[in-house]
């Protein structure tokens, strides 16, 4: 009995590596949830190394981890240097050139672009000290300025796992981080929330339409109907109140997620220039509720 139980459980999982079936996983990481669905051999398997490879960036990228890289850039601050992991050196600058494209609407730092110096040819971060004027029975002021990778990692860190996918011949999947999403294969329909509809409930969760991502397409959301003020115009350091929501589609999801947040901060006009003069595709919704699109679905 014991050898024929081992037998079908052998059967079954030779099944389950090699059948094209969907298989689905998901993990808490960088404060929300992410879905993976992966169909294909050994399916189970490659959903789980790309939630750890999501996981391996959070540890790279926490804000409140004293230990990640992030955390320790911010510890040197105005000091020192800090000799970072490929990734972290990428999604900096990534940031550092949204931030130029949006003219500052996009800023890791929230106002001091000028103060984080990257040294591409060794591969060091460091924010530089602010020239604050003191008494002199004070003290040298290091700086207490700080990057926060808040409006790029999740992005980033979905666009690391899709990377992970495809290097290893994955053919069909979605890495599905809520806010932002990054596809493999065709087909892969997406609901656009609402923001106009307020509240809680059912009702609350009315779609503007649906979206369908094809291989290589990524998408990003910015809202305030989730948490309300959270995003800030970096240049005046006020709530951003020129839209509703923003939804970007592009070729990477770090990008549109950086994207999404810098359009939400300029505003419809200037926001629709800058993804048009960056070939990407955009759903903004104003804040008089009107919508505006650059493409049809």
């Amino acid at each position: 009995m014991f050898i024929a139980i081992l037998a079908v459980w052998a059967a079954l999982e030779l099944f389950y590596a090699f059948a094209p079936i969907p298989f689905e996983r998901s993990a808490p990481v960088m404060g929300t949830t992410v879905r993976i669905k992966v169909t294909g051999k050994n399916a189970a398997h490659w959903a789980q190394r790309a939630i750890w490879e999501i996981k391996r960036l959070e540890r790279s990228f926490s804000l409140f981890d004293k230990c990640s890289e992030i955390a320790l850039i911010n510890e040197l601050s105005g000091r020192a240097p800090l000799q970072v992991s490929p990734d972290t050196f990428s999604v900096i600058k990534m940031a550092v050139e949204v931030n130029k494209l949006s003219r500052g609407a996009f800023d890791i730092t929230m106002g001091q672009p000028s103060h984080l110096v990257i040294d591409e040819k060794n591969g060091k971060v460091m924010i530089r000290a602010r020239n604050t004027p003191r008494l002199c029975s004070e003290q040298a002021d290091h700086g207490a300025q700080s990057i926060d990778l808040g409006g790029i990692g999740k992005g980033y860190a979905v666009e690391a796992a899709r990377r992970l996918l495809l290097k290893h011949g994955v053919k069909s999947a979605i890495i599905d981080m809520h806010s932002s999403i990054a596809v493999i294969g065709d087909g892969w329909k997406i609901g656009i929330r609402d923001p106009r509809v307020k509240g809680q409930g059912a009702s609350s969760k009315k779609l503007l339409g649906v979206i369908v991502l094809n291989n290589s397409d990524a998408l990003a959301t910015s809202g305030q109907y989730e948490q309300p003020g959270h995003i800030i115009d970096p240049r005046t350091g006020k709530k951003a109140d020129k839209c509703l929501s923003v939804t970007v589609i592009a070729k990477d999801a770090g990008l549109a997620d950086a994207l999404s947040t810098a359009v939400f901060v300029l505003g419809p006009v200037e926001g629709m220039k800058l993804v048009n003069k960056l070939g990407v595709k955009v759903i903004i919704v104003d804040k008089n509720g009107k919508i505006h699109r650059n493409f049809n679905s």
